[in-house]
């Protein structure tokens, strides 16, 4: 598998694992916040919700900005946001870099496919996609 396509499909698995993985500390994140566990919870739905109703536009307001630039912008920011994430004082606060980490994921999801699709060999464009989604 080429290096272009491992990073890619690093770069997927990181940008949605974040979605899932605070599911487990659940319960120390709603403590700590002083919400329920159910409250919580929605740092996860709030992520994905964002992913699925941002990509599309995304998609369409970034064609025209370099791959690669997008790439490394979105990751970035999803680096920054989960960073300060980390030492929120409030869920509010923390909610809202959730959103902003999303609209990062969402921004690279598409570039992240698209880049995939332009760098194989035609035989091999649907393997590359595949690997990307796979992440």
């Amino acid at each position: 598998m080429p290096r272009w396509l491992l990073a890619l499909a690093a770069g997927a698995l990181v940008f949605y694992t974040d979605d899932y993985v605070i599911a487990g500390v659940l319960p120390e994140i709603a403590g700590s916040l002083g919400v329920s566990v159910g409250t919580a919870g929605q740092l996860v739905t709030v992520f994905s919700v964002t992913v699925a109703v941002a990509a599309p536009p995304a998609a369409v307001m970034t064609a025209r900005i370099p791959r690669r630039t997008l790439l490394v912008s979105s990751a970035l920011v999803f680096t920054a946001a989960n960073a300060v994430a980390a030492l929120s004082p409030t869920f509010a606060t923390l909610m809202g870099l959730r959103v902003l980490a999303a609209l990062a994921a969402a921004a690279a999801t598409p570039a992240m496919f698209a880049t995939a699709a332009r760098l194989a060999a035609p035989e091999r464009t649907g393997r590359a996609v595949a690997a990307v989604a796979f992440g």
